[in-house]
C-alpha cells in the first residue's frame, strides 16, 4: 500500500465490490422464531425487540420458565405452555431448550439517531457485507462485551438480524445499538466530518492493530469474509491495520479478528 497524505491508497489486488439485490428480513417461517434459553430470556429482559408469541415446555429450566411466564404476561405477550414436540415443530430445531419466541422484523436504529446519542469519544464498528449470520452475531456479542458503542451495517449484501445472528450473539443484539444505512460511504463521510478516524482492516496493511491511537473517536471498518472492504469505503479510510499472525493458515475468522481488535481498543482506553 502507498500512503497518500494521511490516507493509504488501497492495494490494486484488493477485491472489488459486487452488488446484489437486498434480501428480505425474517422472510421465512424458520427466521420468524428465536429459540434457546439465553437468547429468548435476554430478548425478553431487554424489551427492545418485541415478541409476538412465547412458547415454553417442560424442558425449560424452572427458574427461566417462571421468569418468561411472569415477564411475558405482564407485557401482554401471548405466552403458551406447550409440549416439547410443539416447540420443536415451530422453530424446526431440537436445540430450543424448551423456549421459543415468534418475532417481528428486527427494529434497526436510524444512523443519525445513533450518532446523535453517542457518548463523548465514541468507538463504532461498521460491517461491510458480512454474509455469515453467525459471524455477524458473534461480532455483536464481542461489541457488547468489549465496549463498542454501536454497529452500523448496510442494507445490501449483509447478513440480517435473524434467528441465527440473534442466537450467535447470545442476545447481545438487544443491547448494542445496530443501525442500518442505505449508503455506507455517505455515513463514513459524515463520521469523518465529525472528527472520527476511519480504521480499516486488511491482511495487506502495513500497520498492526497496536499502532493506532484508539483513544479518540474511531470507526472500525470490517469487510466481507472473502473480499474485504469495498474500494469506495477503502478510499475513505485514514489508515489500515492488520492482526499479526504466526501460524500456517495466515488469516482469522472475521468474528475472531473483530474480537481481538475490539479488545485492543478497550485495552488502550482503560490504560
Amino acid at each position: 500500500m502507498r500512503k497518500l497524505g494521511n490516507q493509504i491508497e488501497p492495494a490494486a489486488h484488493l477485491p472489488r465490490f459486487m452488488s446484489v439485490q437486498r434480501r428480505p428480513l425474517m422472510a421465512n417461517h424458520n427466521r420468524c422464531w428465536i429459540w434457546g434459553r439465553n437468547v429468548v430470556v435476554e430478548t425478553l429482559r431487554a424489551g427492545y425487540w418485541p415478541m409476538l408469541e412465547l412458547l415454553h415446555s417442560d424442558r425449560c429450566e424452572p427458574e427461566a420458565r417462571a421468569e418468561v411466564v411472569s415477564v411475558g404476561t405482564k407485557r401482554g405477550i401471548k405466552v403458551c405452555s406447550v409440549s416439547d414436540a410443539e416447540v420443536k415443530k415451530q422453530c424446526r430445531s431440537d436445540e430450543h431448550q424448551g423456549l421459543a419466541a415468534r418475532m417481528p422484523p428486527f427494529p434497526y436504529r436510524d444512523v443519525q439517531e445513533l450518532v446523535q446519542s453517542l457518548p463523548n469519544n465514541p468507538v463504532l464498528v461498521m460491517l461491510d457485507r458480512v454474509h455469515d449470520p453467525y459471524n455477524f452475531g458473534a461480532i455483536v456479542r464481542s461489541a457488547d462485551v468489549l465496549g463498542i458503542h454501536g454497529v452500523i451495517v448496510g442494507t445490501r449484501e449483509q447478513a440480517q438480524v435473524n434467528s441465527l445472528a440473534a442466537r450467535s450473539s447470545a442476545g447481545a443484539v438487544n443491547y448494542v445499538p445496530i443501525a442500518q444505512a442505505d449508503e455506507l460511504t455517505t455515513t463514513v463521510e459524515d463520521l469523518r466530518s465529525r472528527g472520527f478516524q476511519i480504521v480499516g482492516t486488511s491482511d495487506h496493511a502495513s500497520e498492526s492493530i497496536f499502532e493506532p491511537d484508539f483513544r479518540q473517536p474511531t470507526l472500525l471498518l470490517i469487510g466481507n469474509e472473502g473480499r474485504g472492504i469495498q474500494p469506495a469505503l477503502e478510499s475513505l479510510c485514514t489508515r489500515f491495520v492488520q492482526i499479526p499472525v504466526l501460524g500456517s493458515v495466515g488469516s482469522l475468522n472475521a468474528a475472531v479478528s473483530a474480537g481481538i481488535l475490539f479488545y485492543e481498543v478497550l485495552r488502550q482506553r482503560q490504560a
